[in-house]
């Protein structure tokens, strides 16, 4: 999987480019989707994103994550075919910003928000309860091998209920 990362102004964020293409990487392999494909993952200022969020999803704020699915990599006419997933679109002020109130540090947050927007370029989702515990589920299968592959205790790695968003 190609992951094209766009982060025009530099913005700072609390993982390196490497992490965030393995996460993508550990992502893909766990959901079982080995066909030559890309994913773009842009980093965004607050204004950016509210603007994005205000646009596509009619909610005037800031908003951490936001995904918007290109091709569906699971239902593939030609699975030899290459594919675009989407974008996964970050605020990381955003997302260090609401960690606290997850009990999470900004990088651990941010860890989640991609892993979250990757999974619902795959097709998950989290309005109704089943759903999100499922979604909830393969977060953390996956934040635990990325975990596990960077060296640290895939043990020490957990979730709060951050999926189930009451305004989506």
């Amino acid at each position: 999987m190609d992951v094209l990362i766009a982060n025009v102004d530099e913005i700072e964020t609390p993982i390196n480019e490497s992490e965030i293409r393995q996460i993508c990487d550990v992502t893909m392999r766990l959901e079982g989707i080995d066909r030559a494909g890309e994913v773009s993952v842009s980093i965004v200022d607050d204004e950016t994103m509210r603007g994005l969020n205000r646009e596509w999803r009619g909610i005037d704020r800031v908003t951490d994550v936001l995904s918007f699915q290109c091709d569906d990599a699971l239902d593939a006419e030609d699975p030899d075919e290459p594919f675009e997933l989407g974008d996964v679109i970050l605020a990381p002020a955003q997302i260090a910003l609401q960690a606290p109130e997850f009990d999470n540090d900004p990088a651990d947050e941010f860890r989640l928000m991609l892993v979250h927007g990757l999974l619902h370029l795959i097709g998950y989702d989290h309005i109704v309860d089943d759903e999100a515990i499922v979604m909830e589920g393969h977060e953390l299968e996956i934040l635990r091998e990325a975990a596990r592959l960077r060296g640290a205790d895939p043990a020490a790695v957990r979730l709060g209920p951050t999926t189930r968003h009451v305004d989506d």
